[in-house]
């Protein structure tokens, strides 16, 4: 049985409204770094020719307006889809250790063996929602969708269920 990305968009927004009585606040530059982020998970999970998937993001912590952070990054899959893009995050901090993160981005497509989104260049919204840890490392679940919102001949699009570790920049280097 196919899971309608509408469905769980839906629900995620619904989620999201309800809870923002609570929210403490929007991260931005005072109350977050920039951190690495590392993925793996499934991609196209409600086609039957799901993949593997891999993830590496940048998070920025200049947050523009106060609370978008940029962000850019890259994915491949298992079939050999590449997918670079950049965009904005909004990060709603619940409190000291709960995140629920909002992006939306675009960027270049590359198709493999995988599915053939319709165009080279796609767009990704997604939501995350993570642990924050002490040291602002965090660990979450993410749901996504790409789309090439019908540029392109074709767009039958992708979700993207994945598992994601951030580590703060200044931890690295």
């Amino acid at each position: 049985m196919r899971i309608r990305f509408e469905v769980i968009l839906a629900c995620m927004a619904a989620f999201f409204m309800i809870g923002t009585c609570q929210a403490q606040e929007f991260s931005n530059s005072r109350n977050d770094v920039a951190q690495l982020g590392f993925s793996t998970g499934i991609f196209n999970i409600t086609a039957d020719d799901a993949a593997a998937e891999m993830q590496l993001d940048y998070r920025d912590n200049h947050a523009l307006l106060g609370f978008l952070r940029p962000i850019g990054g890259v994915m491949v899959t298992s079939d050999g889809d590449v997918h670079g893009y950049g965009g904005l995050m909004a990060d709603v901090l619940w409190n000291a250790h709960f995140a629920t993160s909002f992006y939306s981005s675009a960027g270049a497509y590359h198709h493999g063996d995988g599915e053939d989104l319709g165009h080279w260049i796609e767009f990704r919204s997604g939501v995350e929602v993570s642990y924050r840890f002490d040291d602002k490392s965090r660990v979450g679940l993410g749901f996504a969708h790409i789309s090439n919102a019908d540029i392109g001949d074709r767009n039958p699009g992708a979700e993207v269920l994945s598992l994601t570790y951030t580590v703060p920049v200044k931890a690295l280097f």
